[in-house]
């Protein structure tokens, strides 16, 4: 079947579904930048349900380096040792580690000093310890101290202190205090990298430089220049520890240096000047729960594999249970809170992995947003409900694939709007579709109910391609039928206009009943006569065996009629351009073509009484038909001579 209607092919569905995909992902974008920080919020933890939750997909797991060993002192090691940890405890314990070659140890239980006299009888054996055990300065203890301690007392201990920087729990947002680490912190002695960063400089054997070579890895990311914008009462202690003339910070943000890779860092608001406002967010992709775990207890007492701890790096801490809960954090990963430990470690794994979590550049979003909106919405409106709604999830899936490959690439993706704003427009999709179809509907009821029986209709309706029917036409085979009332000129003569309109239309309510029963379609009345189709609209794969049949079921219903009329009849099939003729507003479901014409031809040759088909007809029909030929004959417009038959039986008639 071949469509000649290009030219008036419909262009408003896809329009629309793309007018109402961008309408659909415009609102969901203005919800999501007039939402601000709850939107982000928001979308933020859908994120984490599918990409970290235990128990979800947790599609944005990632495996540990191995690399990272957690060591705690806990109920077990408590009944074990018999005391809580001491300096004895904590010389066997460091000891042990030494000798078991781990690459570098971090202390994170916090020892604070308030006075001179506290920091010797309390810090200064353990930094003495520290100094003793570890000569490779791979050994680190969190301690805090007053302005009160002598600063060249602790300058000749700055490489045994490193602040994990949490217990401060600086960023003003509390969802944050889990989720950001701390680049630095300025404990008023010294400028030092928090924990996880001091651990990966020496985990992976990068030069330190000291004190002068940490403030300008700081500076050359921007974190100084940062830093002052935040807090400008700073100013005297970020200074470079080089002694040169002071120069104005580098205010050119660029990535952090820590190990090997350069790591992307994020600005966050900070209740502490002395915690750098500045860095990474954490990747709990890494489950804190599949980090190794050791007891205190064991490793004091040199009951441990020493495997378990060569080459790594290893933080020590008190057990979640010893802490207070002001010490404990909530992470996304699960419901139970985390402990120092936890979070450090996993902050270890992060920037071990170098792939450090930030937001997506300002146009990734909304294209997003509004390209998947929009093909969701063309989509659905072109396909059936259940295909449509098929198509739809599929789109939401690529969507999840392009936000999980984004994640693994270190990419936050919005996980709540766009994938809502995807459903919205492709329900509106359906909608599209579904008052599109009702429209067109209820133009092919109007336009066939005349022509057709109401089943018919029913059908047509179901039919994919009715599109190309009522827009414009299609080439195609059929059966075109000519029955013409014969003498009714004269005998219309002798009656008044009434009776003459009353007898016609009951002649032609005879044919019109007859063709309906083969559900074949009445073109239109030319006065006395009537042209019907078969095989149009819909196909018909016995579209002549129907058209004979109609047609001697006519005459034999036309044999008693009480006007004493008779009719002619002629039946052709051939190609013909089937579809509507004329203009918005009047317009006609017709055939066009040769074939139309010869069936007329025919129709003027049968006598009263008489069907007359033409020979493309009769190889058509089945040995059910009764056929007598007739001469040959001509026809105007034709130059070859058309052979033709009458049909003369029927041998089912008696049995309907």
């Amino acid at each position: 079947m071949r469509s000649i209607s290009k030219s008036n092919r419909r262009w408003w569905r896809p329009l629309v579904s793309i007018g109402s995909g961008v309408l659909c992902s415009l609102f969901f974008f203005a919800a999501m930048h007039l939402g601000g920080q709850t939107a982000f919020e928001f979308s933020r933890m859908v994120s984490d349900a599918v990409m970290l939750r235990e128990g979800g997909p947790r599609l944005g797991a990632r495996e540990l380096s191995g690399d990272v060993v957690l060591v705690s002192f806990g109920t077990s090691s408590a009944e074990r040792l018999g005391k809580k940890p001491d300096l004895e405890t904590d010389r066997k314990l460091y000891e042990n580690l030494m000798n078991a070659d781990a690459k570098v140890v971090a202390d994170l239980r916090n020892l604070v000093c308030t006075d001179p006299d506290d920091f010797e009888a309390s810090v200064r054996p353990t930094l003495d310890l520290i100094q003793q055990v570890a000569p490779k300065r791979n050994l680190v203890r969190d301690v805090y101290l007053t302005l009160d301690v002598d600063y060249k007392v602790v300058e000749s201990y700055h490489d045994c202190i490193v602040h994990h920087g949490m217990s401060f729990k600086s960023p003003t947002m509390v969802n944050r205090h889990s989720r950001i680490f701390p680049i630095a912190m300025h404990d008023y002695f010294a400028l030092r990298e928090t924990t996880p960063f001091w651990v990966v400089q020496r985990l992976t054997d990068q030069p330190n430089g000291g004190q002068t070579g940490f403030y300008e890895r700081l500076d050359q990311a921007g974190l100084i220049h940062h830093w002052l914008e935040f807090f400008p009462q700073m100013i005297n202690l970020l200074q470079s520890p080089s002694g040169e003339e002071t120069i104005a910070p580098n205010p050119k943000l660029a990535d952090y240096q820590v190990g090997h890779n350069e790591v992307n860092w994020i600005g966050f608001g900070s209740e502490f000047p002395t915690v750098s406002p500045a860095g990474i967010w954490v990747d709990y992709g890494f489950n804190p729960s599949d980090l190794t775990r050791l007891e205190y207890g064991d490793l004091a007492e040199g009951d441990f594999d020493p495997e378990l701890v060569r080459g790594k790096a290893v933080l020590i801490d008190l057990e979640m249970s010893f802490v207070p809960s002001s010490d404990r954090y909530d992470i996304p990963i699960r419901d139970r809170q985390a402990d120092a430990l936890d979070v450090t470690g996993v902050a270890i794994e992060t920037l071990l992995n170098g792939i450090t979590m930030q937001m997506a550049a300002w146009y990734v979003t909304p294209a997003l947003l509004i390209g998947f909106s929009v093909l969701a919405c063309v989509i659905a409106a072109s396909f059936r409900a259940r295909w449509a709604l098929l198509c739809v999830a599929l789109l939401l899936l690529a969507y999840f694939a392009i936000c999980t490959f984004a994640f693994r690439g270190g990419w936050f993706l919005d996980m709540a709007f766009t994938p809502v704003s995807i459903l919205v427009a492709g329900v509106l999709g359906v909608g599209i579709r579904y008052f599109e179809e009702i429209r067109w509907r209820q133009r092919i009821t109007d336009l066939f109910g005349r022509y057709v029986p109401r089943a018919v209709v029913n059908q047509l309706v179901q039919q994919s391609e009715l599109q190309s029917i009522v827009v414009g036409g299609v080439t195609r085979e059929v059966t075109v039928m000519f029955a013409d009332i014969r003498g009714f000129t004269q005998f219309s003569e002798r009656l008044q206009p009434e009776e003459v309109l009353e007898e016609l239309n009951g002649l032609l309510e005879v044919m019109v009943r007859c063709t309906f029963e083969e559900e074949g379609t009445v073109d239109k009345f030319i006065g006395d006569a009537i042209l019907v189709l078969f095989n149009a609209p819909l196909d018909q794969t016995d579209h002549a065996e129907r058209a004979s049949r109609v047609a001697w079921r006519i005459q034999e219903a036309l044999r008693s009629h009480k006007s004493g009329l008779s009719i002619g009849i002629g039946i052709h099939t051939g190609q013909a351009v089937v579809g509507n003729v004329g203009t918005p507003q009047r317009m006609e479901y017709t055939a066009i073509g040769n074939t139309v014409n010869v069936a007329s031809r025919l129709c003027d040759r049968a006598l009263a009484g008489e069907i007359v088909v033409s020979g493309e007809v009769s190889q058509q029909l089945s040995n059910s038909f009764v056929l007598e030929a007739n001469e040959p004959m001509q026809v105007k417009g034709i130059a070859e001579s058309l052979a033709t038959s009458r049909l003369v039986g029927f041998e089912n008639a008696a049995n309907e």
